[in-house]
């Protein structure tokens, strides 16, 4: 498995289908980077997404380069194959594992994710392994962000009391933290993004110039 060899020792994690790469997935990443002081963001696109059909999708050489291109101009940013790699369905699960085996114990991993995929993590595959290699970063809204985390942590993580220094929830010894960030809705998706294409509207404002470059040169979502 190839990885960037300037990742740094607290490597944040976001996966998805970027299906396009939008602004938002950029703001999410920046806005993570920041508090939690990362190294750098490694994104992941999924090869095959286990809640989605994969007849919808288009080909991952798309999405990775519309990937590649949108990080282009963030230093701290960085494209992983490692799930087309691995082909087969793409649980979060063997991807931590993966990562943890390739880095060592001593790089630092916080894998990003929404509240709404959050309060869903009793569905995940080997969902209590997951904090055994990674903190968790939970994106949430300003107003309840704290407190729709708190109710998923009870429900499934009940060894995990509030840091409150810290701001986050800790574990047992060598488990990750669970960390919630706050930040305002993210309002562009990639759902719209492709139906704007589909009914001829700009899409410009949603995501990055050369991503909207790609997208039109290879007819995508038309």
């Amino acid at each position: 498995m190839e990885l960037p060899h300037n990742l740094g020792k607290r490597v944040g994690i976001l996966g998805g289908t970027f299906d396009p790469v939008h602004n938002g997935h950029l703001a999410i990443a920046e806005a993570v980077r920041q508090p939690l002081a990362l190294s750098s963001i490694l994104f992941i696109p999924a090869f095959l997404p286990p809640h989605k059909p994969t007849y919808a999708i288009s080909a991952f050489q798309h999405r990775i380069a519309m990937l590649e291109l949108a990080v282009a101009g963030h230093p701290a940013f960085f494209v992983s194959r490692l799930e087309a790699e691995r082909e087969g369905v793409s649980y979060s699960i063997d991807t931590l594992r993966a990562l943890r085996q390739a880095l060592g114990q001593e790089v630092q991993l916080f894998f990003i994710t929404g509240m709404d995929a959050f309060a869903e993590i009793h569905t995940w595959k080997a969902n209590r392994e997951l904090l055994d290699h990674a903190s968790f970063v939970v994106i949430g809204r300003p107003d309840h962000c704290q407190h729709s985390c708190e109710q998923t942590v009870a429900m499934n993580f009940p060894g995990y009391a509030f840091d409150e220094p810290h701001g986050c929830w800790q574990g047992g010894p060598g488990q990750g933290a669970i960390h919630p960030v706050a930040m305002a809705p993210v309002t562009v998706s990639s759902t719209g993004i492709r139906e704007a294409v589909r009914q001829g509207r700009p899409i410009r404002d949603c995501v990055p110039g050369a991503v909207a470059d790609y997208i039109e040169a290879h007819g995508l979502y038309r």
